[in-house]
């Protein structure tokens, strides 16, 4: 493995927007060494004005880090399933910040309907990797956000592929969804705050943290409206963070 070409891959994808905020508020050297006639310069003042901003690290991991294009790979980068690698980087490039993953999950082929076998397998998989990560590596990750409630337009796929715990019937008149089996899974994993008895194997075992926090995302438009002394102020939120974690395990929204 070429350690080098990883460092500059992760830097040139994750570093680019993460450094000038948890690191040195400006962009990655090896980005400005490489790119110096194009890309623009912080000054002290932006540096000093961005650097330390964010309360946590709020990472997304998904099925579209995994699709290297003709242009990806000519930058030389790899392709790697494994989220605990990541979160360590992210350690020991920034501090050991606290983390919170904002999107994860997989996908399916649009003819699956609910028995997603492939997703729950992937689920069951990265939840592992960061428990093992909280566990092992003391790194601090206090959430997990599944991607995502219902499935929907994929930007890359559009209708072609689907991400949502819950299967959505595009065909119908009154878009009928049903919970798919990961949602099942997913309500037993908030339920248990991680794997239970039954399942657990020498890689994956135990609970989360007590103060873990569960949640899914959405993807579409919300709009919402308040008071204020300037009048009345209407803010749209695109894909809303976390949503209550009963919508995923009810049977219905």
């Amino acid at each position: 493995m070429d350690i080098l070409k990883c460092q500059q891959s992760i830097v040139s994808v994750l570093g680019w927007f993460a450094n000038p905020i948890h690191g040195d508020g400006s962009y990655p050297e090896v980005m400005k060494k490489k790119l110096f006639s194009i890309l623009p310069l912080f000054s002290e003042a932006e540096k000093n004005e961005v650097r330390g901003t964010a309360d946590f690290f709020a990472f997304s991991f998904g099925p579209n880090n995994f699709k290297p294009y003709n242009t990806m790979a000519k930058m030389g980068q790899n392709v790697s399933l494994n989220l605990r690698d990541v979160l360590n980087w992210i350690k020991l490039e920034y501090g050991n910040p606290r983390i919170l993953i904002t999107e994860n999950g997989w996908f399916t082929d649009s003819h699956v309907k609910t028995e997603d076998t492939t997703a729950i397998y992937m689920m069951k998989n990265f939840l592992n990797q960061v428990l093992q990560a909280i566990k092992f590596d003391e790194i601090r990750v206090f959430g997990y956000t599944a991607w995502s409630l219902l499935d929907g337009f994929e930007w890359q796929d559009a209708y072609t592929t689907r991400r949502g715990l819950f299967y959505v019937d595009f065909n119908s008149k009154q878009k009928e969804r049903k919970p798919k089996s990961s949602a099942h899974y997913y309500k037993q994993i908030i339920q248990e705050n991680g794997f239970t008895l039954k399942e657990s194997t020498p890689d994956v075992q135990g609970q989360f943290p007590c103060d873990f926090s569960w949640g899914v995302t959405e993807s579409v438009l919300k709009a919402f409206s308040s008071c204020s002394e300037q009048g009345l102020l209407f803010v749209v939120v695109c894909g809303l963070l976390i949503a209550v974690a009963s919508l995923v395990v009810e049977h219905g929204l």
